[in-house]
């Protein structure tokens, strides 16, 4: 058996999950909850109070509200996830109708959250967990991004990359609560490569097949996209967006070299 631990640290209080895992099993068997007021000093079992026989599997803290606290339960035993409003005093559970596999957080708005299911569907709550609506199905994992106000027409709108078939995505904007086929946005209008979109900034990133071969292309602004101008003797599908920051591009290019180097790309 392993035991894991995951902190969160605030102001004055500090709430603590361990999870113990069981190797014979192959699944977690059981999870503590401790919470401190006095930085630490003390710990309080809180296992009676979200439920003493629930396994927990994640705790997620609002980046913009530090006393909203959202627990999951272990969806091998029960798809359901526990909320505080008060630093992880108190919780309310509520059932979920999907297994959550992650969560993305509005950096903005403290009660919006983008959640991805197991079976590849994205839903969205503006309630903090307390009710979800499917936004949409076949979402490629982790290529989901809210929309960023100044640079989005809307600040309630989504950059998704869906799959369409085998070796193909297209890269879709929805609005939050209503992404119906009259309401999606193709920034793209073709077809781009798998896993490939990026939005970092005011930059968007795909890779579309031309010829066989990956081209990047590279969108600043929410404008048009245009072809990435790479230096030569490097290898295209090895590309790695490091930072966008200062209005320049610095990616890890995997050259004809085994080295990766770090260089200033030209958009």
């Amino acid at each position: 058996m392993r035991a894991f631990l995951q902190a969160f640290v605030g102001c004055r209080v500090i709430l603590m999950l361990t999870k113990f895992y069981d190797f014979n099993s192959g699944r977690v068997t059981e999870s503590s909850l401790w919470r401190s007021t006095d930085y630490g000093t003390t710990y309080e079992k809180l296992n009676e109070k979200v439920g003493p026989k629930i396994i927990l599997s994640y705790l997620y803290v609002s980046p913009n509200n530090k006393r909203k606290i959202m627990l999951l339960t272990d969806p091998e035993v029960e798809s359901s996830l526990l909320i505080s409003l008060d630093e992880g005093a108190s919780y309310q559970k509520h059932s979920l109708a999907f297994d959550i596999l992650s969560l993305l957080f509005h950096p903005e708005q403290e009660d919006w959250i983008l959640a991805y299911s197991h079976d590849q569907k994205l839903y969205v709550s503006v309630e903090f967990g307390r009710r979800w609506q499917l936004v949409h199905d076949s979402v490629v994992p982790n290529r989901f991004y809210w929309s960023r106000l100044g640079l989005d027409k809307e600040q309630g709108m989504i950059h998704l990359e869906i799959s369409v078939s085998d070796g193909r995505s297209q890269y879709i904007t929805c609005k939050l609560q209503n992404c119906s086929d009259a309401n999606k946005g193709k920034p793209f209008p073709g077809f781009i490569i798998p896993n490939s979109l990026v939005v970092q900034d005011e930059y968007v990133f795909i890779q579309v097949p031309i010829g066989g071969q990956p081209v990047h292309y590279v969108s600043y602004k929410r404008n048009a996209f245009y072809p990435m101008k790479l230096p030569k003797y490097t290898l295209p599908k090895d590309l790695q967006i490091i930072s966008t920051d200062d209005n320049q591009v610095v990616a890890a290019i995997q050259g004809l070299a085994p080295e990766r180097l770090l260089q200033p790309v030209h958009v």
